[in-house]
């Protein structure tokens, strides 16, 4: 699964969304998030090109992106429809959520 990058990508039509590095901090935001990414080659390579005190900030700003949905998630603020129509629902009825309020959501 690759995560959707778009809000840092943005429409930009090369694979480093138009910044700095931006497809060595995608591959590394992948693989802090999936188990389908090397964690440890995608930490060497940021560390490679961006330093070691900038992919720290970089692990940071995933987690705490990370930590935010899991808050709206636990809150009941309602997901978008294309999450809610996919992935979302099947958690929810496989969980047996449906009665809870934030699965109504």
């Amino acid at each position: 699964m690759d995560i959707d990058v778009r809000i840092a990508t943005g429409n930009a039509k090369s694979a480093d969304g138009g910044i700095p590095d931006g497809a060595v901090l995608r591959r590394y935001a992948n693989a802090i998030l999936t188990d389908e990414v090397d964690l440890e080659a995608a930490r060497r390579a940021c560390i490679h090109a961006i330093g070691e005190s900038a992919t720290i900030q970089a692990a940071t700003i995933v987690a705490v992106f990370d930590g935010i949905n899991r808050v709206a998630d636990a809150t009941g603020i309602r997901l978008d429809p294309s999450t809610s129509n996919g992935i979302g629902a099947g958690i929810t009825e496989e969980l047996g959520m449906q009665e809870l309020a934030a699965a109504r959501s």
